[in-house]
């Protein structure tokens, strides 16, 4: 068996594998089952492999929780909810560390290894959709990716749960399978493995037989029969340094800005093309942003869009920067966004959630109560309060 099996084992030797483990496999009658998933995963950390746990707790919060949680099957987490999904979330790991460290002492007699979990990954909020405000749901922002290849340079298990939280200070409750997917990405894993509470499988509509694998376009077609989707971003709302202004062109920022509302309708971008600001690198546009003057000295920054491929380097933070300067300029020391999605972005810049009367009269005219956009406000009396060597330079 051992020489059968000798090629695998030396295939996956210093490979990463992430595993999901779901909550209800810790409540299952016979606790055995979970004993030997965590003496299985101890072995193949024995054997070479890196290891990245991630642990979820949703059969553990759906006991004390009921479905009215819920909306479109996403649960919908406010403080209360929130709290309980800490409790969970610290149950589970404490359980899933306690058997691992066991197994890892039982299968290595000796050698170093430690169960070790962390802020390894950032998150931020769902946000609103559809007019729903998702509160304290959200999901992974970014992988801490060479924190955890540190872990795993030190021999140690790499265990996460679903509670992430953001650059300001708050927690969100993620989704562990989406977690578990984006980690593996992000890590370049060999391999993701999803356990199951219960027995799983596909079979053949056609000879009735088990599928043991997938090809990308049948696993596409599965998810569009079962009503799901693939998430596909081509442009990120925020994001690089201001080369210029050009007003001559709408069809760029047609490209860059498909997704932002003011670009679907081709005249009014024509006609507001004046309140338009974008980056070009290259003759070609990396990142937009819109600026509208209002009463009482309001601006409102909008359509702040960035090409996907451009979305590090701070260059969000310097096309915002020149943003609020050209504000000040005009005279305007009140400066509002309204978000749906970005929201813990402009909280980590200084602005501040208020309510629809803090906006200018015009404004309140038009705010859009069904899709209840959040509002963020941001006082500046002068250039000074703008740190343009931390916008710009120091990234």
């Amino acid at each position: 068996m051992f020489r059968g099996s000798a090629n695998y084992i030396a295939n996956h030797r210093n490979t990463l594998a992430v595993y999901h483990i779901p909550g209800g496999l810790l409540d299952l009658e016979d606790p055995a089952i979970f004993r030997n998933l965590m003496n299985d995963i101890a072995l193949t950390w024995l054997l070479g492999m890196k290891v990245v746990l991630v642990v979820g707790c949703r059969h553990q919060i759906e006991k004390r929780l009921n479905e009215k949680h819920r909306l479109a099957g996403v649960r919908v987490t406010d403080k209360d909810t929130l709290r309980v999904v800490k409790e969970e979330a610290g149950y589970v790991r404490f359980e899933v560390e306690r058997e691992l460290a066991r197994a890892l002492r039982l299968q290595s007699s000796g050698m170093d290894g430690n169960v070790v979990s962390g802020n390894f990954y950032s998150a931020q909020p769902l946000g609103i959709l559809d007019g729903i405000d998702y509160e304290y749901t959200g999901f992974v922002r970014k992988v801490e990716v060479d924190k955890i290849k540190r872990l795993h340079d030190n021999r140690d298990i790499c265990l996460l749960t679903t509670l992430g939280v953001s650059p300001s200070g708050e927690v969100f409750n993620v989704c562990s399978e989406s977690l578990a997917a984006t980690v593996a990405g992000a890590m370049k894993a060999s391999k993701v493995i999803f356990f199951t509470e219960k027995e799983t499988e596909l079979r053949s509509t056609v000879h009735g037989k088990k599928i043991q694998s997938l090809r990308f376009s049948d696993a596409k077609a599965l998810l569009d029969y079962s009503g799901l989707a693939i998430n596909k971003k081509g442009f990120s709302t925020i994001s690089d340094r201001m080369a210029g202004r050009d007003p001559s062109t709408v069809d760029m920022l047609h490209k860059i800005g498909w997704s932002v509302e003011a670009v679907e309708n081709g005249n009014v971008l024509e006609k507001d093309i004046e309140m338009y600001y974008v980056y070009t690198r290259d003759n070609l546009i990396v990142a937009c942003g819109q600026l509208k003057q209002f009463e009482k000295g309001y601006a409102e920054i909008g359509c702040l869009v960035v090409n996907s491929e451009y979305r590090k380097g701070g260059r969000g933070d310097a096309m915002l920067g020149y943003l609020e300067r050209m504000c000040v300029m005009h005279g305007c020391t009140s400066i509002f966004v309204l978000s749906t999605q970005t929201m813990e972005w402009f909280l980590e810049r200084g602005f501040e959630e208020v309510g629809v009367e803090e906006l200018p009269p015009s404004r309140q005219a038009t705010y859009n109560h069904v899709r209840k956009s959040k509002i963020y406000l941001k006082r500046i009396e002068s250039v000074r309060d703008l740190d343009a060597n931390e916008l710009w330079w120091n990234r």
